[in-house]
């Protein structure tokens, strides 16, 4: 994967406040790497997580999360962006098993907070498997927003996924649990298993989720190493570089043809 353009918080990588940001949907300078999950009985690719990727016209990357912080400045902007992406998203991922799909509940929230929206129409009509993905910030108005987010989805058929628990800056609340059908482990508990405590909350999780019908996934797996705790955790699924052969890439944009029309 590419070295994005790394900015200070409030910098802006482009030059002009958000008209880079315009002229990469303009152009649909963007395209979407599909990280594989692997069941760990059966090594079979179980699904798919929809990774965003995004280049200015100069043909230098951008990091999602530095191009979504800058968004942030403009909800119509934001939510414009992320009904672009989703459309492409969902028209070039592969055809067999699930696809999870990240969504950034102020972009929901700039589209109507409700169940009636753009973005959860494009999801619920799509003619297969979708699992949103929602991440619960520690800030409690927007883990409030991120609820309403996941109440909307569920009422649209939609399967939930929690994303990133355990981050140092999610929030694990019992309402989100109750909701969730998958609960997809942070990268960073790979590196905090030396703690005897920390390994026993996962290892409780994954069995909570094996009782009620949900499933777990552990991200960040690298090495055979991280292949072997996994297994070891007891989650069901696994994602990460280890199985890069795997993923798939959708077309990248034609910077030539976009520079000619600057």
């Amino acid at each position: 994967m590419a070295e994005g353009v790394v900015t200070r918080p409030g910098q802006d990588p482009f030059g002009d406040p958000l008209g880079g940001a315009r002229a990469i949907l303009a152009k649909r300078l963007y395209w979407t790497l599909y990280e594989p999950f692997v069941d760990l009985k059966t090594g079979k690719v179980m699904g798919y997580e929809a990774l965003a990727r995004f280049v200015r016209p100069d043909g230098v990357p951008v990091t999602p999360g530095t191009f979504f912080a800058l968004l942030h400045a403009d909800p119509g902007l934001l939510f414009e962006v992320e009904l672009a992406v989703k459309r492409h998203q969902l028209a070039h991922a592969p055809r067999h098993g699930e696809l999870f799909l990240n969504l950034d509940p102020d972009s929901w929230a700039a589209g109507g907070e409700g169940s009636d929206n753009a973005l959860l129409d494009l999801m619920a009509d799509a003619g297969r498997r979708v699992v949103v993905e929602v991440i619960e910030n520690l800030d409690v108005s927007d883990a409030l927003v991120s609820r309403g987010m996941m109440a909307a989805a569920r009422a649209r058929g939609l399967r939930l996924a929690l994303d990133d628990v355990g981050a140092a800056n999610s929030l694990l609340s019992f309402e989100s649990l109750d909701e969730a059908e998958v609960l997809k482990f942070d990268r960073t508990l790979l590196r905090a298993l030396g703690r005897p405590r920390r390994r026993a909350v996962i290892q409780a999780l994954s069995r909570m989720a094996r009782e009620t019908g949900a499933h777990t996934i552990l991200e960040g797996v690298e090495t055979a190493s991280d292949l072997q705790l996994a297994q070891e955790l007891g989650v069901d699924w696994v994602q990460g570089w280890f199985f890069k052969e795997l993923a798939v890439e959708s077309p990248r944009p034609d910077l030539r043809k976009a520079l000619a029309g600057a």
